[in-house]
């Protein structure tokens, strides 16, 4: 029976949304209760740093790409090897650009 899971946009939305998710703990567990949110991001941007943490932050989608490849969800891996491409583009603009 195939899974429900194996769906392009799912893939997609779970490579959008894993780094968002993981700069936040990122974040939360190292600057969480000295810093806010918008201090940390200003911050970053300041120091140059914020294409780094986005660089770090995609490190998960492999591994949820690995555990769809081998969970035989190919169109769901597609999806999250898009999204990581997104987030490269916008790390290479990001880093020339400021």
């Amino acid at each position: 029976m195939p899974c429900k899971c194996n769906k392009l946009y799912i893939g997609l939305i779970i490579g959008l949304i894993l780094p968002i998710v993981t700069s936040w703990l990122i974040f939360y567990f190292r600057f969480g209760n000295s810093l806010s949110l918008n201090e940390f991001i200003t911050g970053l941007m300041e120091a140059h740093g914020f294409t780094k943490l986005l660089s770090i932050s995609v490190l998960p989608n492999l591994a949820i790409f690995m555990i769809a490849i081998k969970l035989d969800r190919l169109l769901a891996a597609r999806g999250i090897v898009t999204a990581t491409l997104v987030y490269a583009l916008a790390i290479i603009i990001l880093r020339f650009a400021l």
